[in-house]
């Protein structure tokens, strides 16, 4: 039997998908619930009467449709544009059902191939476990730049995706120093003892850089407008603030390294205005 906390979070999450198929598919049935959740026809009533009591004007029940819709009152989804996106894209790469996402019907979304490298599931966990219990791991490591395999001892705090590979960012015991060690070199993982160091002492983790990015000077006024609106910047400007650990990575994957502002404006419509330490 559910506890009180678990009922209230168990109407919670259902309130908030009814809310998103409302907004975003633009109608709700009680039946939508019901094959969503499994729930009885009078536990999704009475949801139905909790979502009419929350959106008040944002809903109303069309007649002919024997659906509830939404009205223009109704502005602001649990789940905004950037998260139906990420879904959408979960949908067409297979990781998630399209019966489980927020929308009845998903639209076609091609998504372009990436490569994608292979990870040990047993080196994962050992990392994961690493990293919750504070502790060391010893792996085998294959290094691009050394052709020998080596025994490494790892002391990981954290996972790094830099938008293309995962990694493990890492304290490693040869060298004394933290670094990124991509999960795909490693292999013959054991959790070991208690770590040698933790995120606390990894400065470049600790510390922060924001990065100021605005239009190409070289596109025309009505472009920069445009690239403004791509990102939404603010004042002409976007700022992002990153890990010192990972700034390398953001700025690689918006094609923002040493050079990129000689690039033609038309394929460069970006540029790295300023990075500046964050205290």
């Amino acid at each position: 039997m559910q506890n009180p906390e678990q009922t209230r979070w168990s109407v919670a999450q259902r309130l908030e998908f009814a809310t998103d198929r409302l907004f975003w598919d633009g109608s709700l049935q009680r039946e939508d619930l019901i094959l969503r959740f499994g729930l009885s026809p009078a536990q999704a009533t009475a949801d139905i009467a909790r979502l009419r009591e929350r959106l008040g004007p944002g809903i109303v029940y069309d007649v002919s449709g024997r659906a509830y819709v939404p009205t223009d009152a109704l502005t602001d989804p649990p789940t905004g544009a950037t998260g139906l996106l990420a879904e959408l894209r979960l949908i067409a790469e297979g990781i998630i059902d399209r019966a489980a996402g927020i929308l009845a019907s998903p639209p076609p979304v091609e998504v372009a191939a990436a490569l994608v490298r292979s990870v040990d599931a047993e080196v994962l966990r050992s990392v994961i476990r690493a990293i919750r219990e504070r502790r060391v791991i010893e792996a085998t490591y294959v290094s691009f730049q050394r052709p020998e395999v080596m025994r490494r001892r790892l002391s990981p705090h954290a996972l790094v995706f830099d938008g293309f590979r995962w990694h493990a960012r890492a304290h490693d015991a040869t060298d004394g120093g933290f670094k990124d060690f991509l999960l795909s070199r490693l292999s013959e993982s054991a959790v070991g003892s208690e770590a040698v160091a933790t995120a606390e002492t990894d400065a470049a983790w600790q510390a922060w850089r924001l990065l100021r990015i605005v239009p190409h000077p070289g596109l025309t006024e009505h472009q920069k407008r445009v690239v403004m609106q791509d990102y939404r910047m603010s004042e002409g400007k976007l700022d992002l603030t990153v890990r010192a650990a990972v700034a390398f990575y953001v700025k690689r994957r918006l094609g923002l390294l040493d050079g990129h502002e000689q690039r033609p404006p038309r394929e460069q419509h970006i540029v790295l205005h300023s990075e500046i330490i964050q205290s």
